[in-house]
Order: structure tokens, then C-alpha cells, then sequence
């Protein structure tokens, strides 16, 4: 029985591949955190999987180190990424959850809470 299941290949991604892929690059080399604003980066050596990742949700890259490169993104296209990619997210996504709960927090105690919150989170690695 042959299975003639198609694989994307040759950078032919569809949204929800692009979606879920960059999910595992944040789960795996990113990092969530509050600076005053949502903010989200993701660190690796392929220059064009972040540009990629920068076509579809703005940011910027910059070069850390001799071949590293980190995508960044801040507020509103922070939050963009994060509704996008959070349904695929399996390691950071009571991170994500804590994030995303303080940016609709109206009040700064509350919000204070979720993102002392999301610092815990940032120290646990297993469940």
C-alpha cells in the first residue's frame, strides 16, 4: 500500500505548516518575556528560516556571535505571532498563556500577578 502523502519541501509552506513550524523553533531556541511590552525571540543559525519567519510577521534580525542569528519581535506583532503560533506551541505554552493574560490585564497589580507568574514558568523545564 503505498502512502503518496505530499511533504513541503524547498520552502513551499502553507500557513498552518509555517504556523506550526515556527511553533517548534520557539518552543525549542525562543524565549517569551515581558520588557515593558510583549516581547518574543527566537535564536538560530539559518539566516533564512528567520527571514522567513520576519516576512510573515515583521521583527528584526540581528547577528549575535559569529553565525547566530536571534528574530525578534515587540508588542502588537509579538501578540500577532503569538495568536498564530500558541494552538502548535507545546513547551512554552502556559508561558505564552501568562503573557497573553497580562497584556489584556487592565490593571497593573493583575498584570504584575500573570507576569510573576510567567517568570515562574521560565524556570520549569518539566511537568
Amino acid at each position: 500500500m503505498s502512502t503518496r502523502r505530499r511533504i513541503p519541501s524547498g520552502g513551499q509552506l502553507g500557513r498552518n505548516t509555517l504556523n506550526s513550524y515556527t511553533a517548534g523553533l520557539l518552543d525549542g531556541e525562543g524565549c517569551v518575556r515581558w520588557n515593558n511590552t510583549p516581547s518574543i525571540e527566537i535564536t538560530n543559525k539559518h539566516y533564512g528560516v528567520l527571514l522567513r519567519v520576519a516576512s510573515k510577521w515583521g521583527g528584526s534580525i540581528r547577528l549575535k556571535g559569529e553565525d547566530v542569528f536571534v528574530w525578534t519581535a515587540c508588542g502588537k506583532r509579538a501578540i500577532k505571532f503569538l495568536n498564530d503560533v500558541t494552538p502548535y506551541t507545546i513547551i512554552k505554552y502556559q508561558q505564552i498563556v501568562a503573557l497573553l493574560k497580562a497584556v489584556k490585564c487592565p490593571y497593573k497589580k493583575d498584570r504584575l500577578r500573570h507576569l510573576k507568574n510567567l517568570k515562574r514558568l521560565k524556570n520549569v523545564y518539566t511537568n
